[in-house]
């Protein structure tokens, strides 16, 4: 059993142990018995899934249908995942575009390309939070807690801010540079010629509602 298997079934432990509390508390509790067959369905799913299932990330545990429950995020309890839609995450867009002065909708675009509003998302190369920041540049930015969305989406709008005057408000190499450094757009006087670039510029300039994403 590895790291995340024993964190699961610790989660599954204190979800069970405070049923029973609560059953303990209130005898007449009719949710009881619902709850038990619950916990036993889910553990029997984890053990029964076979080594490095939960270490596979947050799609195990929503396999499991552990992310119906409010605010669970087992890799980061204090910072609930934060989806798409979410009133909070809306408004705070809406406060670091006006603070930077960047469309909404642009904002919004990113968050989803890079972490499809996950505030806990980490990526492989160390990237962190709804805007995906890296280390560097979240230090750059005043970010000392790139899991924390009022930090993470300021630091990252105050990026794209710069980046989209360093571009002259060019806003597919600007994505392009959030994406695969200012250096490189530099070295190729344009989007580069990345698979993984040209995609992300143009799924967010499709959903800003601007088609041509050519430089």
């Amino acid at each position: 059993m590895n790291v995340a298997e024993m964190l699961l079934f610790y989660q599954l432990q204190n979800m069970n142990q405070a049923w029973t509390n609560s059953s303990e508390t209130n005898p007449t509790s009719t949710t009881d018995s619902s709850q038990t067959l619950l916990f036993k369905a889910l553990l029997e799913s984890a053990l029964s899934a076979g080594p490095g299932t939960a270490s596979a990330g947050s799609q195990g545990y929503q396999d499991l249908g552990l992310q119906s429950y409010s605010g669970f995020n087992p890799l980061h309890q204090t910072s609930p995942t934060l989806r798409t839609g979410n009133s909070d995450i809306e408004s705070l867009i809406a406060q670091v575009g006006q603070k930077y002065g960047v469309d909404s909708n642009l904002i919004r675009q990113v968050v989803l390309a890079e972490s499809g509003f996950d505030s806990g998302a980490v990526s492989q190369a160390g990237a962190m939070g709804l805007m995906q920041l890296m280390p560097g540049t979240a230090q750059t930015y005043g970010v000392t807690n790139p899991l924390d969305p009022v930090q993470n989406l300021d630091g990252g709008t105050h990026f794209l801010r710069d980046l989209l005057d360093r571009f002259h408000g060019n806003v597919p190499l600007a994505l392009a540079a959030y994406n695969a450094g200012p250096g490189t757009v530099d070295k190729y006087q344009g989007i580069p010629p990345y698979q993984e670039t040209q995609n992300y510029v143009r799924k967010i300039m499709n959903g800003v509602g601007k088609f041509d994403a050519q430089a």
